[in-house]
């Protein structure tokens, strides 16, 4: 007897079927990443606009994000809502996943 939460298993049809099954949605497939590429590729044509200055706190106290990228040609920067006064484990979960492997 299933569950109400589990969803019924599909049929168990023969090799054939499920070859002709299986194409006809793998040309559904390249057509859904097709259109994802297109759409990447139209966002990386999109225009650029200059960046606001931006007040930053470097180790050492404030920073340009300019001085931030030190002669490198990329930055990874990531902002974390912290919770003053709470520990690690009650603090936001999408904002600290980043930051496991760094927390100790």
């Amino acid at each position: 007897m299933q569950s109400m939460d589990t969803p019924p298993a599909p049929p168990v049809v023969d090799r054939d079927t499920w070859l002709r099954e299986r194409n006809a949605l793998l040309v559904r497939e390249k057509e859904h990443t097709r259109a994802g590429d297109a759409i990447a590729a139209a966002r990386r044509r999109l225009p650029m606009t200059e960046v606001n200055p931006v007040k930053l706190v470097g180790e050492q106290g404030p920073v340009s994000l300019l001085d931030l990228f030190d002669g490198r040609d990329q930055l990874v920067v990531y902002k974390h809502m912290w919770h003053l006064g709470k520990p690690f484990e009650e603090q936001c979960e999408g904002c600290t996943i980043s930051i496991w492997n760094f927390h100790e």
